[in-house]
C-alpha cells in the first residue's frame, strides 16, 4: 500500500536529508532539516502551512506514535522515510503566496472578535480586549509596529520569542501583522522590512517558530490564514472561526495580531 500525502506546499523543504523530530500535537507534527528548517505534517481538514504537507487521519496517528521513537527520519525527492514506513510526497502542491488584495478591514475583524471568548497567550481574552479598546498592554509590539508605519526598520529583538507554545504568542501576532502587510497594497512593497532579514530568528525564538517566520517574511502563509485575509462579510466568520481553533493559543494570538495591525493602520491612515 503506498501511503501518499493529500497535498504539500511548494516552498515546504525539499532537499534531501535527514530530519529529526521536533514534536508532535493533535494536529501537527514537526521536524526539523539538516539546515535547521521546519517541515510540518498536517491532520487533514486543519489546514496546510508554507512549510507543511497535509496528511489523512490515519496516517497522521501512525506517524505521531513512528517518529518519536524512529531511529531514522529522511527527506527524499519522493517523500519522507521514517524506519521503513514511506510517506509519498505526491502531486498536489499548493502555492501560498498572499494576494495584493484584502476586504478585510478593521471594522469587520472587531466585530467578529467582540465575540470570541478564547484565550490569547499573553492578553487574556480576545473578545474583552477587543471590547475595551484598550492595547496599552500590547506596547512591546505595537511600538516597533508603529515605526514600520512611519518608515522605520522595527528592533523585535527581545519580543519574538515570548509566550508559550511552539510558536510563541508574539512570534503569532507577528505572522498576522505580516499577512495583512503583505494583503494591503500600499504596504506590500515594503511588508518584508516589518521582520528585517538581519534578524537572526533562530536566536531569539524556537526553531518551530522561526521556520514560520521565516516563511511569512516572504510573503506565504498557511491556506487556513490566506482564507482570513481573502474573507468577505459573508465568509469572515466561518473562516476566521476555524482559524481560531488552531493550536491553544495560536489562532487567537494570530488574530490579534491582525486585529492591532489594522487598528493602527486605522488609527494613522483613516
Amino acid at each position: 500500500m503506498v501511503h501518499q500525502a493529500l497535498a504539500f506546499s511548494e516552498t515546504a523543504p525539499s532537499v534531501p536529508g535527514s530530519l529529526q523530530f521536533a514534536g508532535a500535537g493533535s494536529k501537527a507534527i514537526n521536524f526539523l532539516t539538516e539546515d535547521n528548517k521546519v517541515l510540518t505534517l498536517h491532520l487533514f481538514g486543519e489546514g496546510v502551512s508554507p512549510s507543511g504537507w497535509s496528511i489523512s487521519g490515519p496516517v497522521f496517528r501512525y506517524i505521531s506514535q513512528l517518529a518519536p521513537k524512529a531511529s531514522k527520519i529522511r527527506l527524499q525527492d519522493s517523500g519522507i522515510c521514517i524506519d521503513k514506513f514511506h510517506l509519498a510526497k505526491g502531486k498536489n502542491g499548493l502555492w501560498l503566496k498572499a494576494a495584493n488584495k484584502t476586504e478585510l478591514t478593521f471594522e469587520l475583524l472587531s466585530q467578529f472578535l467582540c465575540l470570541q471568548e478564547a484565550q490569547t497567550g499573553l492578553y487574556g481574552p480576545l473578545g474583552v480586549l477587543v471590547q475595551s479598546g484598550d492595547i496599552s498592554a500590547c506596547f512591546p509590539v505595537l511600538k516597533p509596529l508603529k515605526c514600520w508605519f512611519e518608515g522605520g526598520e522595527p528592533d523585535w529583538q527581545g519580543i519574538i520569542g515570548a509566550g508559550p507554545g511552539l510558536t510563541p504568542s508574539h512570534d503569532d501576532m507577528l505572522v498576522g501583522m505580516l499577512a495583512c502587510a503583505y494583503s494591503i497594497p500600499e504596504f506590500r512593497d515594503k511588508a518584508p522590512v516589518l521582520l528585517p532579514a538581519s534578524l537572526d530568528l533562530d536566536y531569539w525564538t524556537t526553531s518551530v517558530s522561526a521556520g514560520y517566520l521565516s516563511q511569512a517574511r516572504n510573503g506565504f502563509f498557511s491556506d487556513s490564514l490566506l482564507a482570513v485575509i481573502d474573507s468577505s462579510p459573508d465568509t469572515l466568520y466561518d473562516n476566521a472561526g476555524h482559524f481560531l481553533s488552531h493550536g491553544h493559543y495560536s489562532g487567537a494570538d494570530t488574530l490579534l495580531g491582525m486585529w492591532l495591525f489594522l487598528s493602527l493602520y486605522h488609527h494613522l491612515f483613516k
